[in-house]
C-alpha cells in the first residue's frame, strides 16, 4: 500500500513539474525577444539611421507593448482563463518575430516590436499566475522561480543565436560564392536572421502549452469543479487533491465576484502598493539597461564588438546559473532573505561599474562588476518579484492584480531603456549606475521594513 502511495506521488511530481516546465517557457520567449535587439542595434543603426531618441524608441517599444499585453490580460485572464492567454500569447510573438524580420522601414519594425511586446507581456502576466495556482505551497517558490529561470535560459540562447549569426556574417563578408537571397538574409542584414529565429522557440511554446491543463484554480471559479478535481488530485494524490478543492471552492465561497475597482479597496490596498513597488523598484535597478545595451556597454568602455558579444555570453550565462540556485534556495531561504542579499549584492556590483566608467576605458575587467550584479540579480531580485506578486492577492481578484502589478515592470523597463542612450548624450555614464545603486537601496529598505516571508504558506492563508 505504501508504495502505491509513494508511486503515486512520484507520477503526481513528474506532472507537476512537466506542466510547469511547459508554461514557463513563456518566460523563454520574453527573453529572448528581451536580448534579440542587442545584437541588432549597431547594424539597424547603420541601416536606418537612428539618433539617439529613435534607438531608444525602437528598443524600448517591446516595452511598451509589454505593458498593453498586461493590461489586456488583466481584462482576459479570468475571463478566458490562463491556457488559452499563454496560446494568443504565443501566436502573437511568432507574428512579430517574422514580420520583425521582413520589416522594410522604421515605422513597419517598430510595429513588429511593439506586438511581439503586448504577446510577452500576455506571457508574463499568465505563466507565473498560472505556475503559482497550480503548485503545492512546498514548492511553490521553485516552481514560480522555473519562470525567471526561463527568461534567462532564453537570454542565453539569444546570445548564443546572435553571437553565432554575427561570427559567420564577419566570416563570409567577402565571400562571392554565398546565393543572393542568403547572403543578404544572413551578411548583408543579418540582424533579420536574429529576428527570424525567435520564431523557433514561439512554435515549440505554442505545442507544449496544448499540452498542458487549464489551471484548477480558475476551473473551480468557472464552476468546473469535476475537471478541476481530476487535475488537482493528479498532481497532489487523492486525499491531498480533494481537500486543495474543498479550500478552493470555500475561499471562492466567502469572495465576491471581483472587479478592478476592488483593487482601491481598503483591502488590497497594502498589497497592491507593495507589489507595485516591488516591480518598479526591480526594473529601475538598471537591468533592461545592461539586457538591451550590454554590447554597446561593453565596446563602451574598449571592447570590440565580438569580443563585446562574447562578454555579453558570458554574463548571461551566469546569470542562468544564478537562476538555478534561486530554484534550489527559494523555499528553504525564503523571499525576504534573498531578496534582501540579492538587493546589496546588486547595488555594490553597480557601484564598482560607476567607478570604473567614470575612471575611463577599462577593457575586460569591467566584465567582472557586469558578472557579479547579474550572479546577485540572477538568484534574488529578478525571480522574487514574481513570485511576491502572484502570491499576496486573494483567489479572485489574483489575475487582475498580477496584470495590474506587472504593468508597472513594463512602464519602468520602457522608461529606463528610452531615456538611457539620451542621458549617456548629456551625463557619464558612471553617474547612470550611481543613480540604478541608490534605487536599489530603496528596494532594501522596502525589504526590511515592509515585506513579510510567504513561503510554505498556501495562497488562501496568505494576508499582507
Amino acid at each position: 500500500m505504501g508504495s502505491m502511495i509513494q508511486d503515486t506521488e512520484v507520477r503526481g511530481n513528474r506532472y507537476l513539474w512537466s506542466i510547469c516546465l511547459i508554461s514557463s517557457m513563456g518566460g523563454l520567449l520574453f527573453g529572448y525577444d528581451a536580448v534579440v535587439m542587442s545584437g541588432t542595434i549597431p547594424k539597424v543603426i547603420e541601416q536606418f539611421n537612428f539618433n539617439s531618441f529613435q534607438l531608444g524608441f525602437l528598443v524600448s517599444c517591446v516595452l511598451w507593448g509589454c505593458a498593453v499585453g498586461s493590461v489586456l490580460g488583466g481584462l482576459l485572464l479570468d475571463r478566458v482563463g490562463r491556457k488559452r492567454m499563454m496560446i494568443l500569447s504565443a501566436l502573437i510573438i511568432f507574428g512579430s518575430a517574422f514580420w520583425s524580420g521582413l520589416a522594410s522601414s522604421p515605422n513597419q519594425l517598430n510595429m513588429a516590436r511593439l506586438l511581439g511586446g503586448v504577446g510577452a507581456g500576455l506571457a508574463i502576466t499568465t505563466c507565473p499566475l498560472y505556475v503559482s495556482e497550480v503548485a503545492p505551497e512546498n514548492s511553490r517558490g521553485r516552481l514560480v522561480s522555473l519562470y525567471h529561470f526561463s527568461v534567462c535560459l532564453g537570454i542565453v540562447l539569444c546570445v548564443f543565436v546572435n553571437w553565432g549569426i554575427f561570427s559567420h556574417a564577419d566570416a563570409y563578408s567577402s565571400t562571392a560564392t554565398i546565393p543572393t537571397f542568403w547572403k543578404w538574409l544572413t551578411i548583408d542584414q543579418y540582424w533579420r536572421a536574429m529576428f527570424f529565429s525567435e520564431s523557433l522557440p514561439g512554435i515549440i511554446f505554442l505545442l507544449g502549452v496544448f499540452m498542458i491543463p487549464e489551471s484548477p484554480r480558475w476551473l473551480v471559479q468557472e464552476g468546473e469543479l469535476q475537471r478541476a478535481d481530476l487535475i488537482l488530485k493528479r498532481i497532489n494524490g487523492e486525499a491531498r487533491g480533494a481537500m486543495i478543492g474543498k479550500d478552493i471552492l470555500k475561499s471562492l465561497q466567502n469572495q465576491k465576484q471581483s472587479h478592478f475597482s476592488d483593487l482601491f479597496s481598503h483591502q488590497l490596498r497594502r498589497p497592491l502598493t507593495l507589489a507595485i513597488f516591488v516591480c518598479i523598484l526591480s526594473e529601475a535597478c538598471g537591468i533592461t539597461a545592461i539586457l538591451y545595451y550590454g554590447p554597446q556597454l561593453l565596446e563602451h568602455s574598449g571592447i570590440s564588438l565580438g569580443h563585446s558579444l562574447g562578454g555579453f555570453a558570458i554574463i548571461a550565462i551566469v546569470n542562468l546559473i544564478f537562476n538555478l540556485i534561486a530554484i534550489l534556495f527559494m523555499d528553504r531561504a525564503g523571499r525576504k532573505k534573498l531578496l534582501g542579499i540579492g538587493a546589496t549584492g546588486c547595488m555594490l556590483s553597480l557601484i564598482a561599474i560607476g567607478t570604473l566608467f567614470l575612471i575611463g576605458d577599462s577593457g575586460l575587467i569591467i566584465v567582472v562588476p557586469f558578472i557579479t550584479f547579474m550572479a546577485f540579480f540572477g538568484f534574488s531580485v529578478g525571480p522574487v518579484k514574481f513570485i511576491i506578486i502572484s502570491e499576496i492577492f486573494p483567489n479572485q481578484i489574483r489575475g487582475k492584480a498580477v496584470s495590474t502589478a506587472t504593468i508597472f515592470i513594463w512602464l519602468t523597463s520602457a522608461v529606463v531603456t528610452q531615456l538611457f542612450p539620451i542621458m549617456r548624450d548629456f551625463i557619464d555614464t558612471g553617474y547612470i549606475f550611481y543613480f540604478f545603486a541608490f534605487d536599489l537601496l530603496v528596494l532594501l529598505l522596502l525589504d526590511i521594513l515592509f515585506i513579510h516571508e510567504t513561503k510554505g504558506k498556501s495562497l488562501d492563508e496568505i494576508n499582507i
